[in-house]
């Protein structure tokens, strides 16, 4: 078949079929996968023309859904005859507008650094288990009796050492006072040199008499804990090198006085100490059996803190007998500042004023020592011990005085205002046909549940009028001074006059009794039980004491009936309104045993009564103002001799800074510190 004109093409004598729908899409393609099918070979066709481009206008007309394939947009009508033309798919724009393309920007991909070179790993360690702190481990006491049998052995050697100490002083001091008066007696004109040389004698022997206070001060200042025993050591050997120093050519006096009177000191200090100690000692370990204490308890009544006598203890009495008072405590920051200070000084001194180092600091620190400061806590509780000792009381040491700090309430029980045996019954009367036996197995059951002072004897009325045991149902306590239970389906009443009067209860004539138990049965009077109140002049000096003391007051955690502040009042002769009354349930939980949970005991009650706590409360009160008041004349003369003495050495005025200037100074300082110390020992 030649190549002609597609108008002219000749159809041959089978009228070859239309093209089907498959044969188009194969021809064109279109949207799905094209397959190909399997054809026989058939012999080489001339090559058609390629048909020519459609363009399609701009805004085409919608087609139909039911219309498919193109159509001639010039002619709409086609012959008759004309062959069927193939359907070819058109594309039918969508209603949305066209989206300008714009070519997409290149993002610069980050280049991937090299991979670093890993380093040869190690094999790992096996974890250490982290160090556990361990608690420093508390100091071990002994117990009461080892302690006293080493006081009693120190007894001795320090009284006999204090005395041979105080001649040892008494000679120092009226040398210097020969020497510096010029007022050498016959046959002893010695030059200076010789009584220079005398005075660092007589030093030297009175620091081998005073040989543990320089034992104390090498131990404080191991410990990281320097105090005056350690500004002694350190003042001594610095006087006796200053004394070597100046022996020379130009002999002068040393302070070989000064520092006598402050070794004394420190050793009476050390055997008031002892003395203290062994009659504290001495009244614990009379104790027989269980020991009595008085406990503190912080907020045991509302917001106040409450002092009870309960039972104690004495595992932890040895410890707080031995812990450090005030005066220590204080001292273990004085001493390290005035060492450091005074030696600052002295060299300050020495570089700029061009003055004697040695001097500057013996002057210096022996006139900032406070003389009596082993006196100030001692000697007033070795006086409040001996007189604890006598009643029967023992402090707990400086933890104990704390303890007694601030406002306090007093607590007292039924034993404490009526001892054991000092109640006792008058007489007793039934009414309304009821047996004893009865009213008495009623009333003791109701007194045994309210664990009142009046147990004991109705113990022994109801052993004596073979009373019939009872077990309560319930129990009620009223706060008009009675109580109430349920016995065997009865209603039981126990209580005052008063109380029965409220209640309701019918009393007959010639039942006012003022002390006396009441008992009703279903609100008929069963019985009259008249009771006698004796007053102890032990507990109305008790009494009396810790009203006079400033920031103590009494509460009256009583758990009889009869015991109100009116009756209290008016059995001890004192004001009824320094009585707290609290209402039965406060009281009730004030005197049982749950009440001083948690406290801390202050004193020691050898005697299980009202007066040796009362006592030993006041005391321990007064003994802190004491002490408080020496401190401040103690801190008072260290300080005013080291500035005092700081300036002389500056000015070089050593002549007012003279040996026998400083020993004057020293000992007028302890006059005031020894009188304030008798006052509180007295």
């Amino acid at each position: 078949m030649s190549e002609k004109n597609p108008e002219s093409w000749e159809k041959p004598e089978e009228a070859e079929a239309p093209y089907s729908l498959e044969d188009i899409l194969n021809e064109f393609g279109g949207w799905s996968r094209h397959t190909e099918p399997e054809e026989p070979e058939k012999p080489e066709e001339p090559k058609k023309p390629e048909p020519s481009k459609v363009e399609l206008p701009e805004e085409p007309d919608p087609v139909p859904d039911d219309e498919e394939g193109l159509e001639d947009p010039e002619d709409d009508s086609e012959p008759a005859d004309a062959p069927e033309k193939p359907r070819i798919w058109q594309y039918r724009p969508s209603e949305e507008p066209e989206r300008e393309w714009k070519m997409p920007r290149l993002q610069r991909q980050p280049v991937e650094p090299p991979p670093k070179r890993q380093k040869r790993e190690k094999p790992e360690k096996p974890e250490k288990p982290p160090k556990e702190k361990k608690p420093k481990p508390e100091p071990v006491y002994p117990e009461p009796g080892a302690l006293f049998q080493e006081t009693c052995k120190r007894t001795g050697g320090l009284a006999m050492r204090r005395r041979l100490l105080f001649l040892l002083t008494a000679a120092a001091i009226a040398v210097t006072c020969f020497v510096h008066l010029d007022r050498v007696p016959a046959g002893l004109n010695l030059p200076v040199e010789r009584w220079c040389q005398i005075l660092l004698g007589l030093l030297l022997l009175g620091a081998f008499c005073a040989y543990d206070v320089f034992l104390g001060g090498i131990v404080q200042l191991f410990r990281l804990r320097p105090g005056v025993d350690t500004m002694l050591t350190v003042a001594t050997v610095i006087t006796a090198a200053d004394g070597l120093a100046h022996m020379g050519e130009e002999p002068r006096l040393s302070l070989s006085a000064l520092m006598l009177v402050e070794l004394f000191f420190a050793l009476w200090g050390r055997v008031v100490a002892n003395r203290a100690r062994r009659r504290s000692l001495r009244a614990v370990l009379s104790i027989q059996g269980t020991p009595s204490a008085a406990v503190r308890c912080r907020r045991a009544w509302g917001n106040r803190d409450c002092l009870f006598r309960r039972d104690g203890t004495l595992d932890r009495y040895v410890a707080d007998l031995e812990s450090h008072d005030a005066v220590s405590r204080v001292m273990a920051v004085y001493a390290p500042l005035v060492l450091v200070a005074s030696g600052a000084l002295a060299g300050a001194c020495s570089a700029t004023a061009q003055r004697d180092f040695l001097q500057c600091w013996a002057t210096m620190l022996t006139a900032s020592i406070p003389v009596t400061a082993g006196l100030t806590y001692w000697r007033p509780f070795a006086a409040l011990a001996r007189r604890l000792m006598r009643s029967g009381a023992a402090l707990c040491g400086w933890n104990g005085v704390r303890r007694l700090l601030g406002h306090c309430c007093v607590t007292l029980s039924d034993e404490d205002l009526f001892p054991k045996g000092t109640v006792t019954m008058n007489g007793m009367k039934m009414f309304n046909n009821f047996t004893i036996h009865q009213v008495v197995g009623y009333t003791y059951a109701v007194l045994q549940q309210t664990g009142c002072g009046l147990e004991p004897v109705f113990h022994e009325v109801f052993v004596n009028q073979n009373g019939r045991s009872c077990t309560i149902d319930n129990f009620r306590r009223y706060e008009g001074g009675g109580v109430g239970a349920g016995i065997q389906g009865d209603v039981v009443l126990v209580g005052s006059l008063a109380f029965m009067r409220a209640m309701g209860v019918e009393l007959p004539e010639g039942t006012n009794v003022r002390q006396a138990i009441y008992c009703a049965v279903n609100g008929q009077l069963a019985a009259v039980f008249a009771l006698n109140y004796s007053p102890q002049t032990g507990v109305r000096v008790g009494l009396s004491t810790v009203l006079r003391s400033r920031g103590l007051s009494l509460v009256l955690a009583t758990r009889d009936f009869f015991l109100t502040p009116a009756a209290v009042s008016s059995k001890y002769k004192i004001p009824g309104t320094a009585l707290e009354y609290p209402n039965a349930e406060e009281r009730a939980r004030l005197s049982g045993p749950f009440a001083t949970a948690g406290g801390e005991q202050a004193v020691i009650l050898a005697r299980d009564q009202f007066l040796p706590m009362a006592e030993a409360v006041t005391g321990g009160r007064d003994l802190y103002g004491a002490v408080m008041a020496g401190l401040c004349i103690n801190l008072l003369s260290g300080l005013v001799g080291l500035g005092l003495t700081a300036l002389l050495c500056w000015l070089g005025a050593f002549g007012a800074a003279s040996p026998f200037n400083l020993m004057l100074y020293g000992l007028a300082w302890t006059l005031p510190a020894l009188l304030l110390t008798s006052i509180a020992s007295r």
